[in-house]
């Protein structure tokens, strides 16, 4: 009789094994497609890819649901890509400094057009006086720009906390001319005065290089 050879038979444990690899493979193919995978688990993968007809079929079918395949590339279309990657990110950067650009200078319009700036006293020519319990304040700016003004007010308490007066200060600014909107360069300023004798009325005008406080319509500094 002839020597018979008998082929080795795959054991349940090797069957297991092959199963539980497949499942893993299968487990780890949606970051593969993404792209979110090591290199290390890259490598492994194709070569479980290579070898595993029915993973490959099920890569297949997965590829064509998503429309995620990506074929293999070689280096000249890598290095492309990688070209243009770099030409984004550049662009990227130029479109936000170019946004960056606008926004600075939409804010120095703004700053230049319609906050101002301080103005000096020297600059202005100022008129007040007193009629019917009311100080007039009347500016004229002579710079060649527009005047605006600005102001804040509060209540002036005693030490027990009671209100014993009322301030007011006013910050004349410089502006650019703009044509389409006809500032002009006088401004008058009014409060009327309490006939209470101990009510305190401070009227303050802040310029850049001074002061000018009234104290119930009169000028004491």
């Amino acid at each position: 009789m002839g020597t018979s050879y008998l082929l080795p038979r795959k054991t349940k444990v090797d069957e297991r094994k092959i199963i539980m690899k497949c499942d893993m493979i299968r487990d780890l193919l949606p970051s593969y497609i993404e792209k979110l995978t090591s290199s290390y688990s890259n490598e492994e993968i194709d070569k479980h890819l290579e070898s595993c007809e029915a993973c490959r079929q099920f890569y297949r079918e997965m590829t064509e649901e998503t429309g995620l395949y990506m074929p293999s590339i070689d280096k000249d279309e890598a290095q492309k890509l990688n070209y243009l990657k770099k030409v984004r990110k550049i662009n990227k950067r130029k479109i936000i400094l170019s946004v960056s650009a606008v926004l600075l200078l939409a804010v120095a319009v703004i700053w230049l057009f319609a906050i101002g700036t301080r103005v000096s006293s020297e600059d202005v020519n100022i008129a007040h006086h007193m009629s019917n319990g009311r100080l007039e304040v009347h500016l004229t700016l002579e710079n060649g720009k527009d005047l605006l003004v600005s102001s804040k007010s509060t209540f002036i308490y005693d030490e027990n906390g009671n209100v014993i007066g009322h301030e007011t200060r006013y910050i004349p600014k410089g502006v650019l001319h703009n044509p389409f909107d006809n500032v002009g360069n006088e401004y008058m300023l009014g409060t009327q005065l309490s006939n209470e004798p101990d009510y305190q009325h401070s009227f303050i005008l802040e310029f850049k290089d001074k002061s000018m406080t009234f104290i119930n319509g009169e000028l004491v500094e």
